[in-house]
């Protein structure tokens, strides 16, 4: 018995200190990490606080343990919003009107994988979009050049999306022979595009007024600064999972302290430029997606959000995971918009292309 209530003791100051630290994660977001790149990393490691909790809150239900279990719990209706935001359910959420309403796929499309297009075998990332029917498609790591196997030329593409007549394309990094950057087609009008003005070497946004008959629809289409791991750094963290050691963890915080601090105070002050231009449309019905390389617990997420809502926390289901290798499983790729707007069956559709799924959703233009 005495052994018992030391274990209990044991596991309650566990409690505590996890329930502590689940809070800060699911807050960190409050604090910039130009100031404290610390609460960034916890923000990161959000799920796996919200798992832990949930296991002690569990715990203490098992054993009866009922005012250790009402702390225990107390954790997660202070993080209520938070957990709602990451993994949102709406499973009886109603389909979308038919008029007045515009499908939005957003896409990293790696490349569209490196893989050549023809009428015998078909680029999967470009019959996805054909598949996908949506009005406005803007896509991330849009690689175009000189005809090869493993590169697209622009005629070639938007030959093959022909049912797109209007298009945009902003090279962000310019080889030898191909681009890569930010590419936009609409069903649609596009009366003007522009780029926002950061500095990055890779990375990129641009802003489009799209005419959706007669009514003007700004979309911006984003690619924040990414954590720059390479794929060796992924195997370290793909290591790090499948066998947990010293050795594996002083390698990856290693990695962790060189790149992804510096990536997170890029990618806030890239947010932060980003949203001053969302301030600028203020009253415009617009919508803002892309590849942000962070997840809904971040300051440059949040920073972008401002006062727009997330359409897969409006309409989707789950936790929504848009990148999908190395055990790398956040969502990364969202898709926001103005008030005065509504999202309908926000969906990431699970499709192995890319190192991204892509994500959708219908939304009304009132």
């Amino acid at each position: 018995m005495k052994s018992f209530r030391f274990v209990h003791r044991i596991m309650f100051a566990l409690s505590m200190i996890s329930a502590l630290l689940f809070i800060v994660a699911a807050y960190s977001y409050l604090v910039s990490p130009v100031r404290y790149v610390f609460f960034s990393y916890l923000g990161l490691l959000f799920p796996l606080f919200l798992i832990i909790n949930l296991f002690f809150v569990l715990y203490w239900l098992f054993f009866r343990k009922w005012m250790r279990f009402f702390v225990a719990a107390c954790s997660f209706l202070i993080c209520w919003k938070p957990v709602a935001s990451y993994m949102p359910l709406n499973p009886f959420g109603p389909k979308a009107p038919v008029e007045n309403t515009l499908k939005i796929l957003s896409y990293n499309v790696m490349g569209f994988g490196y893989q050549d297009h023809t009428d015998g075998n078909p680029n999967p990332v470009i019959r996805y979009i054909i598949d996908s029917e949506a009005d406005i498609v803007c896509l991330q790591e849009y690689m175009v050049g000189a005809s090869s196997n493993s590169v697209l030329t622009e005629s070639k593409i938007r030959d093959a999306l022909r049912m797109y007549p209007y298009y945009y394309n902003l090279p962000l990094i310019n080889y030898n022979r191909y681009t890569v950057g930010l590419g936009l087609f609409s069903k649609y009008p596009i009366l003007r595009s522009w780029k926002v003005r950061y500095d990055s070497a890779f990375n990129g946004s641009t802003v489009h007024e799209i005419d959706v008959g007669g009514k003007h629809v700004y979309v911006i289409n984003n690619h924040l600064e990414s954590f720059k791991l390479t794929m060796g750094d992924r195997s370290k963290y793909a290591e790090f999972v499948t066998n947990v050691n010293t050795g594996t963890f002083d390698s990856l915080l290693e990695t962790v302290q060189r790149k992804l601090g510096s990536a997170y105070h890029i990618r806030a002050e890239q947010a932060e430029i980003v949203a001053g231009e969302i301030r600028a449309l203020k009253n415009k019905r617009l919508i803002v997606c892309g590849d942000f390389n962070d997840t809904p617990i971040s300051y440059a997420y949040r920073t972008v959000r401002g006062g727009l809502t997330d359409a897969f926390e409006e309409s989707g289901n789950g936790i929504g995971i848009t990148y999908n290798q190395n055990f790398f499983w956040f969502r990364l790729d969202h898709i926001l918009y103005s008030p005065g707007m509504r999202a309908y069956e926000a969906t990431v559709d699970r499709i192995a292309f890319s190192d991204h799924y892509p994500v959708w959703c219908r939304v009304t233009v009132e």
